[in-house]
């Protein structure tokens, strides 16, 4: 009996430790972690492979998570089938089902949304380890499944499954709903970026016969009247020749001080 809740104990952790790697290195920030790798942190790198094959990374942990978790149900039935007879499944099921939904999918979970990075660089070697030591039967599983995708005429896109960057942002983006003017302005220049693609050059272009440009030579009075009889906020100015621009000048700026 000592030995199977030793069992049951060490596997339970194991549970634990898989579904809390999921959710930290899924709820990890991807922009975080390009930045520490650039800053040279090795485990930072790791987390970025991981991400960029994430059906073979969720393959792995989804593998793992089942097969502790399917051996601890399995002993924790058998022990209690020999103490309580075919009572023991019934047991056995609730037992387990509470010792695996808090303390291996709640509490781990729980606490690797709130450290996901932090969590992600401690267990990414170790994962990246299993990753690679797995992957015959992961690359298998996932042959099985394009095989059952492909019997109903549905690709398996990896890419669309485990989430789209644009739409990410874009959510992201929204999510930044404060309503102070800086804000509303912050979040107006961010969804134009993110249209950039979609805007033809001529609609966010000056053409050249239309410029308004300022004379630098000119008063500080003239140039001011200019301004203000300009519908644009950022206007060029020359010295000399119209085509010798030697800066930009910024209305709302210039008028502010």
């Amino acid at each position: 009996m000592l030995i199977s809740l030793s069992a049951i104990f060490i596997l339970l952790l194991l549970s634990a430790f898989f579904s809390g790697s999921e959710t930290a290195l899924t709820a990890a920030s991807r922009p975080a972690m390009h930045q520490m790798e650039q800053l040279g942190d090795h485990r930072a790198g790791i987390v970025n492979r991981l991400h960029a094959r994430k059906e073979r990374l969720i393959g792995t942990i989804l593998l793992g998570n089942n097969l502790v978790n399917i051996l601890a149900s399995a002993i924790a039935t058998s022990a209690l089938i020999t103490m309580f007879g075919e009572a023991g499944v019934v047991y056995a099921t609730i037992a387990m089902t509470f010792l695996v939904l808090i303390f291996s999918e709640i509490l781990p979970k729980t606490y690797a949304i709130g450290n996901a990075n932090k969590m992600a660089l401690t267990i990414a070697p170790l994962i990246n380890v299993l990753v690679i030591v797995l992957s015959p039967i992961t690359q298998s599983i996932n042959t099985i499944i394009n095989l059952i995708f492909h019997l109903f005429r549905r690709d398996f896109d990896a890419n669309e499954v485990f989430g789209r960057g644009d739409e990410e942002l874009r959510g992201a983006i929204e999510l930044h709903d404060r309503h102070d003017a800086d804000v509303k302005s912050e979040r107006a220049m961010l969804r134009s970026v993110m249209e950039l693609a979609e805007v033809q050059v001529g609609e966010v272009m000056t053409h050249r016969k239309h410029l308004i440009a300022i004379d630098v030579t000119l008063p500080p009075d003239e140039i001011i009247r200019e301004i203000l009889e300009s519908p644009y906020t950022r206007i060029p100015v020359w010295r000399g020749d119209p085509d010798n621009i030697v800066g930009i000048l910024h209305a709302k700026a210039l008028l502010r001080a």
